[in-house]
């Protein structure tokens, strides 16, 4: 792989109390690209991401290295608060808070103390406009982001992760509790994105891993079984559990 790496990751283990729920898994994330993870339900690819930016502290616990411009975040002194400003996450259900459209999406930026207006305003157009919501939403910033549709809130949680300007958006499965128009516009928005961002992405759904990913990871049983080119996994997979995978044998 030549690609620059965004983010990789080194014999990482997450074990839930006595339960070991992901070995010895090691990855390379390369950047400005969308990489899918897939894998049956209990695989441990939703572990991984959470394990990402740290969002397992509280529930597991986390060995090996996880390496973000050459430094290990994976470490008792590390400010956590500062990798999830630059490592990003939107989860499954669309989360708006109970805040007006405009406050939403500046929400991570007044906690890290910004008050310029104009830099307020300036970033709401431009993190709207890269989730592909600005034209449907710009004369409603004021209203409740309860309203929106649920497609509309999960571009609207894009926005809100885009506003402080991460270098990584992990994503776990963004669209499953979307319909297929939304998923449709979630996934155009998010091939537009890796222009500028890394996504990485925890999917059930097959076609949308092939239609969108530039690389594909699958996890089986909490352990990586293969990693490779999109295309090739899904046409020329190297291992037999994952041609068993993808042709509906398990999972």
């Amino acid at each position: 792989m030549t690609e620059q790496i965004a983010l990789e990751v080194k014999d990482l283990h997450v074990a839930y109390g006595d339960k070991q729920v992901v070995q010895d898994v090691s990855l390379k994330f390369p950047a400005r690209q969308i990489t899918a993870m897939i894998g049956a339900s209990g695989s441990g690819k939703s572990t991984v991401l959470r394990s990402l930016n740290r969002m397992n502290d509280e529930l597991a616990t986390v060995t090996g290295m996880i390496n973000f411009h050459g430094f290990n975040i994976n470490q008792p002194d590390v400010n956590v608060y500062r990798v999830r400003q630059q490592i990003g996450m939107v989860f499954q259900q669309p989360t708006p808070f109970p805040l007006s459209i405009y406050e939403n999406v500046i929400y991570g930026l007044r906690l890290a103390g910004e008050r310029d207006r104009q830099v307020l305003d300036q970033r709401v157009e431009e993190s709207l406009r890269q989730a592909a919501l600005w034209d449907e939403v710009k004369d409603q910033l004021k209203e409740s982001a309860l309203a929106l549709s649920g497609g509309q809130q999960q571009r609207l949680c894009i926005a809100r992760t885009l506003a402080v300007r991460p270098e990584i958006i992990l994503m776990d499965e963004p669209t499953s509790a979307l319909d297929p128009v939304s998923t449709s516009q979630i996934e155009d928005t998010l091939v537009q994105l890796k222009e500028q961002f890394t996504i990485i992405m925890v999917t059930h759904n097959m076609q949308q891993a092939s239609r969108s990913a530039d690389w594909t990871a699958f996890m089986h049983q909490g352990r990586l079984v293969e990693f490779g080119p999109t295309s090739q996994i899904f046409m020329n997979p190297q291992e037999e559990q994952t041609a068993d995978y993808l042709s509906g044998k398990f999972g």
